[in-house]
């Protein structure tokens, strides 16, 4: 694994993980954190390349979001098994500002976890999980 930087919360600053231990232990610090405040909360973990996978914490299901270096278009989100857009999927990035996901972007944790765990391998859009493109 090569290492990722690894950022919680917008307000603080990055770790880097270089071991898969410490990348999961990144997700147990966030889910913590997600309990203490009640809000389901984002996590991204951005590869040496550029490449950003972004995992929403805290709940029993997840979501993710896959960025291109440079945040270039396209970008990608989970395509989970719900086709319905309603009720959403709600998130915060920092204390204050919640922010809405689509509820077909639901997915397993443990389908999230696996697809963390294979980008954390290949820093590639992870082939584990499938994909929709969004703006």
């Amino acid at each position: 694994m090569q290492p990722l930087a690894i950022r919680l919360r917008a307000a603080r600053r990055r770790l880097v993980a270089e071991s898969e231990l410490a990348l999961h232990e990144a997700i147990v610090a966030a889910d913590q954190e997600a309990d203490e405040t009640g809000k389901l909360s984002i996590v991204d973990f951005e590869a040496a390349n550029g490449n950003t996978l972004s995992v929403i914490v805290g709940g029993a299901d997840t979501a993710l979001s896959f960025r291109f270096a440079g945040d270039v278009e396209p970008r990608y989100l989970s395509r989970g098994a719900d086709s319905s857009d309603n009720p959403a999927f709600v998130f915060s990035r920092d204390a204050v500002n919640e922010i809405e996901c689509p509820r077909w972007a639901v997915i397993s944790r443990g389908d999230g976890l696996a697809a963390l765990d294979e980008f954390a391998a290949l820093n590639e859009l992870p082939a584990s999980v499938e994909w929709a493109p969004y703006k």
